[in-house]
């Protein structure tokens, strides 16, 4: 029977998370091995190599209890960074920030964390059917209440440190704003004007945050802060309804009493977010963009229903309407354009044409 020796040399590159003793020698060893051609090898079973596991950490390690795999939760950060986060993105490196550096930045920030989920349970209850929706309508509600005080208290000292949370979580409770009011609830408020003139006055906060934008722009979160509009061509009909907003609002400038510039920034502002929703009909771009852009004095005529600015609320509305397969937005446009086309008489209603063509038909009243 021939024998040969085979010389091999172990050292100690070898990962001592497989050690078994406490004090392996930290030397070369020289091992003499015997191997014959004409012997079966002999292998150590799978439970044998499994055994080198159970054994890791046995020798003083304390080990946690056992820890618990909290599902729910794992799945609604799944849903946020499969679909939920596209929802506020505009284009590929918006889509980033709101898909990995957001939750990246909710690790260290957990009212941030609660805000993510909050949103993505929210989205799986208005796509669910009973008792699915029930189910995550609470899990969403639950993690609102936790994330919305150290939100509102950080409003009055946004800085540096705070300032990627604070933008993030701004555009969340926008959106929950929005998606809370077509869950069916019997007493939660419904698509209409005055509760869309209540997320407007909630997204008036948010321009606290906008105010420390110089920091942000110098960071990783500049895309969201780039105004390049994405190019394509605007549709005719739409361009067209601005212009005659425009082309009235300076006619009714020579009364005194029209306020033309908070009416000529409406309309311009309304123009450049609108194009988003064009280019991407699902965003929340203009929805909560040009909410957070409204100034008071804006916000103020539309409460007190001044036919001008109504007739361009109704335009938002339009565009509300072509976002509609956001799960967050839905019927918003069609509702509260029906209340808007109401409430105006004969004489301005030829003034909203297109956006009741739009979201109606044409020669439909709603």
């Amino acid at each position: 029977m021939s024998r040969s020796y085979l010389y091999c040399d172990y050292g100690t590159e070898t990962p001592y998370i497989w050690a078994t003793e406490e004090n392996t020698p930290r030397r070369r060893a020289r091992s003499r091995v015997n191997t014959s051609s004409n012997s079966d090898t002999a292998l150590p079973s799978a439970d044998t190599s499994f055994n080198l596991l159970d054994r890791f950490g046995a020798n003083g390690t304390t080990a946690s209890s056992s820890p618990g795999l909290e599902m729910n939760q794992l799945r609604l950060i799944v849903q946020w960074q499969t679909d939920t986060h596209q929802l506020f993105s505009r284009n590929e490196e918006t889509k980033h920030i709101w898909g990995v550096l957001l939750v990246e930045e909710a690790l260290n920030t957990p009212f941030l964390m609660h805000g993510i989920l909050a949103v993505s349970a929210l989205q799986l209850s208005l796509s669910e059917v009973e008792p699915q929706k029930s189910f995550w309508l609470g899990l969403a509600t639950a993690h609102k209440s936790q994330a919305l005080p150290q939100f509102l208290e950080n409003l009055h000292s946004v800085n540096a440190a705070n300032a990627k949370a604070m933008m993030g979580l701004s555009g969340l409770v926008v959106a929950f704003a929005f998606g809370s009011a077509l869950t069916g609830v019997s007493d939660a408020d419904q698509p209409c004007l005055d509760t869309l003139h209540n997320i407007f006055v909630l997204c008036r906060g948010v321009q606290q945050i906008i105010n420390v934008a110089s920091t942000l722009r110098h960071s990783n979160f500049a895309p969201l802060f780039d105004p390049t509009p994405p190019q394509l061509a605007y549709p005719e009909r739409a361009k067209e309804s601005l212009d005659r907003l425009e082309q009235l609002n300076s006619a009714y400038g020579m009364d005194g009493a029209h306020d033309i510039a908070a009416y000529a920034r409406a309309i311009r502002e309304l123009r450049g977010l609108s194009v988003h929703t064009f280019a991407q009909p699902t965003s929340m771009m203009l929805a909560a963009g040009w909410a957070i852009r409204a100034t008071p004095e804006y916000l103020q005529y539309v409460q007190q229903h001044e036919p001008f600015a109504l007739a361009i609320h109704a335009h938002y509305c339009t565009f509300l309407h072509i976002a509609r397969e956001n799960c967050f937005l839905q019927v918003w446009g069609s509702c509260v354009l029906r209340e808007i086309y109401h409430l105006l008489d004969s004489t301005w209603r030829l003034h909203i044409t297109w956006p009741i063509s739009e979201v109606f038909g044409e020669n439909v009243a709603p």
